[in-house]
């Protein structure tokens, strides 16, 4: 879902980033990347774009986000508008396939030179264009169940980004990652006492987004066998005869609702979002 902005009529906010083109397409090869930046006597707006000078928006005609963030639906919707909502969130995770590739083509400018992290970077893209086509697969077969499952490692992708933050030497760290070492075994710099266990990483990235704790814990129940399982197929308990109706498909039950199908898709984009952020971090970090 691509609302493209007309940088005549509208300017971004300061330091957003932002997708350029000179045209309202689709095509992430012919977009760019760009943060929105002010001069120092704030007079003057340009873009700071990735192996050219900061310069102003011509030959660009039109701009949208980079990153989609605050989504969600208004308190007082209406049920029958829900599907709709779904839909709309749906293509918005669909459009961060174009994202996630127009970062990696950022990244790996020609004669740039290539490090240790942009390869663990590569492999984080690789494994999110993957999961996120995934789950938006079996979201649509109506099998929520499967498809929340796929939250968890999407998270996981994000932490272990994260823990890269977190080491003395990110470069060591993703080589070491990338001969089969487990991120566990490496310690925080800021904390030497402190291994970057799984729920060490998650309260430290929880600090900088709060929802995780939230979302780490309830995908727990998912990954193993829990409550979540149990009571997926009961349907409907009749207090007045003490019976249980339960429901066994491979698809959903009318337990799942869109309602619980938006909270999913959100959740993947925000996460998208952070690891799209940490790789920028990079990037800017390698321009500079």
């Amino acid at each position: 879902m691509l609302n493209w902005r007309e940088i005549k009529t509208e300017n971004p906010e300061i330091d957003q980033l932002i997708i350029l083109s000179s045209e309202k397409i689709t095509d992430f090869n012919k977009w760019t990347l760009a943060q929105f930046i002010e001069s120092d006597d704030k007079t003057k707006f340009a873009y700071f774009i990735h192996s050219e000078e900061t310069k102003e928006a011509s030959p660009y005609l039109y701009w949208i986000p980079f990153l989609l963030k605050d989504l969600g639906i208004p308190s007082d919707y209406q049920e029958e508008e829900l599907p709709r909502y779904l839909f709309a969130f749906k293509e918005i995770l669909r459009s961060y396939e174009q994202r996630f590739l127009l970062m990696f083509r950022t990244s790996q400018l020609p004669g740039k030179e290539l490090f240790h992290l942009d390869l663990f970077l590569n492999g984080t893209y690789s494994r999110a264009l993957s999961l996120i086509e995934g789950f938006i697969l079996l979201l649509e077969s109506k099998n929520y169940m499967a498809a929340s499952h796929l939250v968890r490692p999407y998270l996981d992708s994000f932490l272990r980004l994260f823990a890269a933050w977190l080491v003395e030497d990110p470069h060591y760290f993703a080589n070491e990652v990338m001969k089969g070492e487990k991120v566990d075994i490496f310690y925080d710099s800021k904390n030497e006492k402190q291994r970057l266990q799984d729920w060490y990483l998650r309260d430290k990235a929880s600090e900088e987004y709060p929802w995780i704790k939230d979302v780490y814990n309830t995908t727990s129940g998912y990954i193993h066998f829990s409550r979540k399982h149990i009571f997926n197929p009961i349907v409907e308990v009749n207090t007045d005869d003490f019976t249980i109706g339960s429901y066994l498909s491979k698809y959903d039950s009318k337990t799942v609702t869109d309602l619980n199908r938006i909270e999913a898709v959100t959740v993947m984009i925000e996460i998208s979002n952070c690891i799209l952020e940490y790789a920028y971090g990079w990037v800017n970090k390698n321009e500079g």
